[in-house]
């Protein structure tokens, strides 16, 4: 009996507790643990205000009013659905509405696996969305609309770029209300095409293509833009200035805006960019396109869900008597038409199904993303154009990445995590968990903040100002030790940007009374900077004027902002410096990596098949460091 209770009690404990391990049994997204502290709540249809009425170049929209003083607009279309013989071409026009269209529901968010990213209620494994998704959310502060036509006293506007690995996410998941309304400036954010559907590269498609755009293979990349240029034209009406346009993202939206940076199509659609916790990688074209069969001996063959790979998947479905050799063989021969029209025909979902089911990750798909086409994307990478200004888009940029990135991934993995009954965490390894951590944080902080800053700021080129956001005052006690566990994680510094920790699922247990005022003193700080800078193109003393004063990046002395509580040596510069050199060097002759398959892997996942690019991996080092029977390409996950 008293074997029971004991029973229950645990139960109702882990019960408690349990929405703190969401992550661990979802998505397998980069955001997926502050996905769940933001998501957004009801998206039934809301009452329309009048004052809301704008006229868009598809027509009259009206929306509705909103916390912080706010009005809002739901689920605007800005380019025509990407469906039938549109699917993977560049972004058409839209068409259009009569009458009055209220905006006051969400659009659907593209096609993607489940995951809480997807701000949409479904199991691990459903595939949900739809290809029908090129719609915009707008938060601007209240104005009638004479007041917002007026040509005086625009204000700067902000386009979020979500993140979710471009296979999963949408602009549905965040209100930006609060950042609108107390910093005031308008907040536009735009779902694009993931995955599959956004990035497919085949010469079938160039050879039927009639323009550049539509042959590039980067058609999320491209729906970007199609928002961006409709902000241009569109956005004066809600009282913003399309000459003052601020792009922001995080993780692969801060990926994306890094593409804006590279893309000539993008030039003069905005004026200012922050990539938060972001990745100057591109992929080459032979990835996105080739066979993958070579990829042990050669590591930059073709991804397993290279567009090739996936043509053979469809025609195996459809021929499933006939032999690899004989389905590569009737692929190399149809007719480019015909193969693209089969392509088309196979319903996204069945699609992507297919793709997960090639990496045997059950609701999980990895692709291609930002092609180096030549066209929408240069061939070269992003940190050779950072070296010649005048190659790229230059523009005032602030770039920034968290202490503990790396954690949020590590702590559902069961190299280093075990559970306690199932639920409750236990680091196995507290040293080894640390410094496994810190190299990829560190190459991370590298590749997305120094390597680039350091290029830029060498040349002509508006200033850098660059952040660590070093928030961890997750509570610890016998249920989990948080701060080591998570730290400050990857994504945890949404919430703080967008000035919301209310949103979504409740998170008691990292989001608590104790912390509360620090997170709020901290929000404010940083919602302050962002804004400044989308007014000024510089953090400074922030948009109040009574912040720590945030220099540029400099290549000597105090580099870095760090973003902290005022319990925790709060907001100041410091110098703080990761380079990929320094990195390498810790490989041979750190203790952690205890046997040669480890250090060769590390160097290739660090280097080669990371998140960050792949400029800095080098075959001689490879080969000196004693890996000549490690392939690289056998640590390849995708």
């Amino acid at each position: 009996m008293i074997k029971k209770i004991l029973l229950s009690l645990l139960l109702i404990i882990v019960v408690a507790v349990s929405g703190l391990f969401i992550y661990y049994q979802v998505n397998k997204s980069p955001e997926i643990f502050i996905a769940s502290v933001v998501q957004p709540g009801s998206t039934q249809p809301l009452q329309t205000d009048p004052g809301t009425l704008r006229s868009t170049a598809g027509g009259q929209v009206i929306g509705f009013a909103d916390s912080y003083d706010t009005h809002a607009w739901l689920g605007i279309p800005y380019a025509a659905p990407p469906v039938g013989d549109l699917r993977w071409r560049a972004p058409r026009a839209h068409a259009g509405w009569t009458g009055l269209r209220e905006a006051t529901e969400y659009g659907n968010p593209c096609t993607q696996f489940w995951g809480v990213l997807a701000a949409q209620d479904g199991e691990d494994g459903d595939l949900l969305g739809s290809e029908d998704c090129l719609t915009l959310n707008i938060w601007a502060p209240k104005r009638s609309p004479e007041a917002a036509r007026s040509t005086s006293n625009k204000i700067p506007v902000m386009v979020w770029i979500h993140g979710g690995g471009n296979n999963s996410g949408t602009a549905n998941l965040f209100q930006a209300h609060n950042l609108a309304g107390s910093g005031e400036v308008i907040v536009v954010l735009i779902n694009y095409r993931l995955g599959l559907m956004g990035w497919f590269s085949h010469d079938s498609i160039r050879q039927t293509s009639g323009n550049a755009e539509d042959a590039s293979g980067n058609y999320g990349t491209l729906d970007i833009i199609a928002a961006l240029k409709w902000v241009n034209q569109n956005i004066a009406e809600f009282g913003g200035d399309p000459n003052n346009v601020t792009i922001f993202g995080e993780s692969a939206g801060g990926r994306n805006v890094y593409s804006m940076l590279a893309s000539p199509l993008a030039k003069g659609l905005f004026h200012k960019a922050i990539s938060q916790s972001g990745s100057a990688d591109t992929t080459l074209q032979t990835l996105a396109e080739d066979f993958a069969d070579h990829k042990l001996l050669h590591p930059i063959s073709g991804l397993r869900n290279s567009s090739n790979e996936l043509i053979s998947l469809v025609l195996q479905q459809q021929f499933p008597g006939e032999t690899k050799e004989q389905i590569r063989a009737r692929l190399s021969n149809m007719p480019a038409a015909r193969l693209l029209q089969m392509m088309r025909s196979v319903n996204a979902k069945q699609l992507m199904q297919m793709a997960s089911d090639n990496l045997g990750q059950k609701g999980y798909v990895k692709s291609a993303r930002i092609i180096r086409d030549g066209q929408v994307i240069p061939k070269e990478s992003l940190l050779e154009l950072f070296k010649r200004p005048g190659s790229y888009n230059q523009v005032p940029l602030m770039l920034g990445s968290n202490r503990d990135e790396q954690k949020v991934f590590m702590a559902r993995n069961p190299e280093y995590v075990s559970l306690l009954f199932g639920v409750l965490p236990r680091i196995k390894d507290v040293e080894r968990y640390n410094r496994v951590s810190k190299y990829v944080t560190d190459n991370w902080k590298a590749g997305a903040v120094d390597e680039p800053a350091k290029r830029i700021s060498a040349g002509e080129a508006p200033p850098v100002y660059a952040y660590r956001f070093d928030w961890d005052e997750e509570p610890s006690d016998w249920l989990a030790d948080l701060p080591t566990l998570l730290g400050a994680a990857h994504g945890f510094e949404i919430s703080f940007v967008f000035g919301d920790f209310q949103g979504g699922i409740p998170m008691d247990v990292i989001l608590t009374r104790q912390n509360a005022a620090g997170r709020e003193e901290l929000s404010k700080a940083m919602m302050d900077y962002w804004v400044e800078f989308a007014y000024n193109g510089n953090p400074g003393k922030g948009r109040s004027g009574q912040q720590s004063d945030w220099h540029a990046w400099q290549n000597a002395g105090d580099n870095i902002m760090l973003l902290d509580t005022s319990a925790d040596g709060g907001r100041r510069m410091e110098e703080v410096r990761d380079n990929v050199a320094d990195i390498k060097a810790r490989i041979p002759v750190d203790t952690i990596l205890t046997s040669q398959s480890d250090r060769c892997r590390a160097y290739a996942t660090l280097f080669l098949h990371g998140y960050q690019a792949s400029d800095f991996w080098s075959p001689d080092e490879y080969k000196s460091l004693g890996c000549e029977d490690y392939p690289a390409g056998s640590f390849r996950n995708s």
